[in-house]
């Protein structure tokens, strides 16, 4: 297990402290010796009763290039993007079972934490979920053949919210 809990994300600008999780599981390098079949969110956090599965985009830090991209992608329901945050979450939970990291089988949230604008609204939030919701593997709860539940939940939210629900986890810009 990793002992470190405190991370920066891959652009430098964030910083997350997940000392308070039970463990934190980043499998960006396991995924990418097989990058052209595999995606993976930023974090796995394990939690006592679920894993949370942290997909984190930012355009409101200093310094972001055309932070409005991000926004366009969001907006216009690009089924392209959707589809690579979906496969992220494939990916990843590839990656979750193979190295053992779920075998009490737990609960699995998917969370999308996305900063961009205040354009951003709930209305936009509720369409954007609906539309992960039906790339998401959550038909296989109907399945006789699935034993375990493979997604429990799958969240959009902001910040504010992120703070409000995982007040453990703090997100703040990265020093240096």
């Amino acid at each position: 297990m990793d002992k470190r809990k405190i991370y920066i994300d891959e652009n430098g600008k964030s910083q997350f402290d997940f000392t308070k999780a039970q463990s934190v599981f980043e499998p960006h390098v396991l995924a990418n010796m097989y990058g052209e079949f595999l995606s993976d969110v930023d974090f796995v956090i394990e939690e006592d009763n679920q894993i949370v599965l942290m997909e984190y985009k930012n355009a409101c830090v200093p310094g972001t290039e055309n932070p409005e991209a991000l926004y366009q992608k969001v907006q216009s329901n690009n089924e392209k993007f959707w589809k690579i945050i979906a496969k992220k979450f494939y990916g990843t939970m590839f990656l979750v079972w193979a190295a053992g990291r779920n075998v009490s089988d737990k609960k699995v949230k998917y969370v999308l934490l996305i900063e961009t604008t205040p354009l951003i609204d709930s209305v936009l939030k509720k369409r954007l979920k609906e539309k992960m919701m039906s790339l998401l593997p959550f038909k296989y709860k109907q399945e006789g053949e699935i034993k375990r539940e493979v997604i429990t939940g799958f969240e959009i939210m902001d910040l504010q919210e992120w703070r409000k629900e995982y007040p453990d986890y703090s997100v703040s810009i990265a020093e240096g």
